[in-house]
């Protein structure tokens, strides 16, 4: 009821989007320059910006976790003229800040979906584990030996959420940014990490990383060897970046549609698909009620995954 009763408030405004759009598109991008958010950015907004008649002007607000570029989305005018290019930060951000400076129910709109990343585990080549079996096994046997690197809020999470899981007790070293912590474990300074698998191709075509599996369903092109958590026996173990774009909490409805026929348009396109799928990527192409239904539960999920791990709320 959630997800209806968001894209519902839009509609109310239905009208008002016949001109839709009037001006340039601002599309926030909440990292650095580089970064996967950024790169998917700078493919898909030169698409957009065709599909619309106007200029899709890509702007990096990076710092604070993503939260500072959600922020200046979600108190932009609900007109659709200013979109987000964002992973899982609008989710997590509000499971894990207390104040947080916007509604994570009224002031978000989610618009489409872009597509998954599925996370995979890898290890330094020096941890005695050759598959995903003898990783736990050994994580199991060794309760705080293994140190794991995050490189932001998602891949902490995602270790988190892989520790309640199997059960298991591992460190994790906090980096800023999935380059450095993916770089970590590939020089030893971290055993593991849980990232998406294009933090992960350099190093593991170099064999300077053992990838263990895909926690996703099925596996994936870029790494066609790498067998999934299910293959490996373990069911339910499915964890991974969904990139979409988001806008306004209040936008028009028909405008939040438009967005998402054109967007939808786009990654279906050849040239677009073979682009994503070379950075490990599945293509999306939600519905606007199906996005905004998996943003509410994605809330729910990190909630649940913070309390059960009892991650301490901050500033």
């Amino acid at each position: 009821m959630l997800a209806t009763g968001n894209v519902a408030m839009g509609a109310v405004m239905g009208a008002h989007a016949a001109d839709y759009p009037e001006r340039n598109l601002i599309a926030v991008v909440p990292f650095a320059a580089g970064s996967s958010n950024d790169v998917i950015a700078r493919r898909v907004g030169p698409h957009l910006a065709k599909a619309l008649g106007q200029q899709v002007i890509i702007e990096n607000r990076p710092g604070a976790d993503g939260r500072i570029g959600v922020e200046v989305m979600a108190k932009a005018a609900p007109d659709g003229h200013t979109i987000l290019f964002s992973g899982g930060a609008v989710a997590l951000i509000p499971t894990l800040r207390w104040n947080v400076p916007w509604d994570p129910m009224r002031s978000i709109q989610p618009v489409a979906e872009l597509g998954t990343i599925p996370y995979v585990i890898a290890v330094n080549p020096n941890v005695p584990a050759p598959n995903v079996a003898a990783f736990i096994k050994l994580a199991l046997a060794q309760p705080g030996r293994l140190n794991g690197s995050a490189g932001g809020n998602s891949s902490e999470m995602s270790i988190a959420l892989f520790r309640i899981k199997t059960g298991t007790r591992m460190e994790i070293i906090p980096y800023k940014g999935t380059g450095y912590a993916a770089l970590a474990v590939a020089t030893g300074e971290a055993d593991f990490a849980i990232m998406d698998a294009s933090a992960w191709l350099p190093y593991w075509q170099a064999k300077r990383v053992r990838v263990l599996a895909v926690l996703g369903e099925k596996r994936i092109a870029a790494m066609p060897d790498v067998p999934t958590m299910r293959e490996a026996g373990y069911v339910g173990h499915e964890s991974g970046a969904q990139f979409g774009i988001f806008t306004t909490g209040g936008t028009p409805l028909n405008t939040v549609r438009r967005l998402n026929s054109e967007i939808n348009r786009i990654i279906a396109t050849p040239e677009i698909t073979k682009s994503f799928i070379g950075i490990g990527m599945e293509p999306g192409g939600m519905t606007v009620e199906a996005f905004t239904k998996r943003y509410f539960a994605d809330l729910a999920l990190w909630k649940d995954v913070v309390a059960r791990a009892k991650i301490p709320m901050t500033d």
